[in-house]
């Protein structure tokens, strides 16, 4: 028996996993990856380089509109930074993205839960009302908002005939009318990433919990909600992310009457033409995003304990 295990060793000791295989052959996966880092070199650092650079950059009005490469200085953060008009921006911007935010998890995670209980017909219906807003056209979507959110429009007759307002409803070019479209918007794929992430919960865990005497309340506190902190903060990040930047819902419900960092960059390349000033802003966006984005994963690792046992 010994002789034959000795024997065998060699052989174990040649087989090796893709892992081990790929590590030790480095052109091979590099080869693959490759064409990918082409593209992501490309399309997205050599633009942002460019941005940094114009935003740093000052613009001749004089003579032309276009950047003057050769002189840099902080002129156009200062005056972002100094003019309350630009201070209000941001501050609109951080609340349209954190109430979309917390008004998308508020509908889609129940809804997300239940579709991971229920079977048959009800859990296609479910999903069929989920997923049907992504195959109508943002426009098309938006501006039947519109339409419903008009003084006297079909919101306002439904409220009036119930007695609940008397005169024309001011919800239209309001926060709450942009955070609500903005959540209808994104509730699709919230639904799907949290859906995703409670599928990977085993039941045993819950059954476990409901053995050893938790209640339903203390079992979803301590058990469903840690372990699927991955899909919230993922679906966190991606509508805080898209509403942020959003500017066709914000400019098509609210036009001016909510400034927002998206109209700003549209109006000061597009009539204004100051292109350092839109690319300050733009990379100020950029910065946000990227903060906060840093800041929930590490908030999700520490509030998973990723690494002290198994997250599914």
């Amino acid at each position: 028996m010994r002789a034959r295990m000795s024997d065998l060793s060699p052989a174990i000791d040649r087989a090796a996993t893709p892992t081990q295989e790929l590590r030790a052959r480095p052109t091979q996966w590099g080869a693959l990856v490759a064409p990918m880092l082409v593209l992501v070199f490309i399309f997205f650092v050599i633009p942002i380089l460019y941005l940094l650079r114009m935003s740093f950059a000052e613009q001749a009005f004089a003579k032309s509109v276009v950047p003057i490469f050769g002189v840099y200085s902080l002129e156009n953060f200062a005056e972002i930074f100094g003019d309350i008009f630009f201070l209000d921006m941001i501050v609109n911007s951080l609340i349209v993205g954190t109430g979309t935010v917390v008004a998308t998890l508020l509908i889609s995670y129940p809804i997300a839960y239940y579709l991971t209980l229920t079977r048959g017909w009800e859990r296609t219906l479910i999903l069929v009302a989920c997923l049907l807003p992504l195959f109508v056209n943002i426009i098309v979507a938006v501006l039947g908002w519109y339409i419903l959110l008009l003084p006297f429009g079909v919101i306002q007759n439904m409220l009036s005939a119930l007695g609940l307002i008397d005169g024309p409803l001011g919800a239209l070019k309001s926060f709450w009318a942009l955070i609500t479209v903005l959540t209808y918007e994104h509730i699709p794929f919230a639904v799907l990433i949290l859906a995703a992430s409670l599928q990977n919960i085993s039941p045993d865990k819950i059954n476990m919990a409901r053995v050893l005497g938790s209640g339903v309340y203390r079992t979803f506190l301590t058990i469903v909600l840690p372990l699927t902190m991955p899909g919230v903060v993922a679906t966190v990040i991606l509508v805080f992310a898209l509403s942020i930047s959003s500017y066709l819902v914000p400019a098509l419900i609210t036009g001016q009457q909510v400034m927002v960092l998206p109209i700003a960059i549209f109006s000061y390349t597009s009539y204004l033409l100051n292109w350092t000033l839109a690319a300050a802003i733009s990379l100020i966006l950029l910065v946000i995003v990227a903060g906060i984005t840093f800041g929930l994963t590490i908030l999700a690792n520490r509030l998973t304990r990723r690494g002290e046992w198994e997250i599914v």
